[in-house]
């Protein structure tokens, strides 16, 4: 079969485009996704009082839009941040916080009686938890950090506001390091908001 000079350049550029692709394919690599947990290193509790266990209510919880993404975030420098299409979180981040505490806060408080946002309206809280994440990610120098502002509103009472800083040594490199270094992190949130709660709940049972 003979060729034009044209079909030549053809056949020659669908050679090289499927080289291209099919070098493509080999290299490409699987997309691995990852979730927090919080109740890394958590110790459960079981707290009993004659008045029954509180209705806490769990939210909002928001997060800076940079963290508003699928793709897992390092920073390169202190103003510049470095995104993975590779690694990514298996579902909404502020959604993955919420359901990790959802999770932990139960046996830190010795109740079930947990709500997370949006609720009914008329719904009686005994307390409400809302959450500002500012900071949650692995820094230019290997450490997980976490910076949230967070305000505990209490049933006839003026509310609690706090702010926490945490960190944890992590990886630039490994994503399961940094995602158990972040879990740690978001576990020591936990446990501090479980204990402001509890205290509360001790001085009213015991004034």
């Amino acid at each position: 079969m003979a060729f034009g000079v044209d079909g030549i350049h053809k056949l020659a550029w669908l050679l090289v485009l499927a080289g291209l692709l099919n070098g493509c394919a080999r290299d490409s690599k699987p997309v691995q996704f990852y979730r927090l947990n919080a109740d890394v290193g958590i110790t459960t509790l079981v707290v009993a009082n004659s008045e029954g266990p509180p209705l806490v209510g769990l939210g909002p919880i928001r997060i800076p839009e940079y963290l508003d993404r699928p793709q897992m975030v390092v920073a390169v420098t202190d103003n510049q941040y470095q995104l993975s299409e590779d690694h990514r979180w298996a579902e909404r981040l502020d959604q993955n916080i919420a359901l990790a505490l959802l999770k932990s806060l139960p046996g830190q408080l010795g109740t079930d009686r947990i709500i997370r946002y949006p609720w009914p309206q008329r719904q009686a809280l005994d307390y409400q938890v809302s959450i500002d994440i500012l900071e949650f990610n692995v820094d230019a120098k290997g450490q997980s950090r976490l910076v949230a502002q967070w305000t505990v509103k209490r049933k006839d009472k003026p509310a609690l506001d706090r702010r926490s800083s945490y960190q944890s040594p992590a990886s630039m490199t490994d994503y399961n390091v940094m995602v158990k270094a972040q879990s740690q992190c978001l576990a020591k949130l936990g446990a501090e908001i479980a204990k402001t709660i509890r205290q509360d709940r001790d001085s009213a049972l015991n004034p």
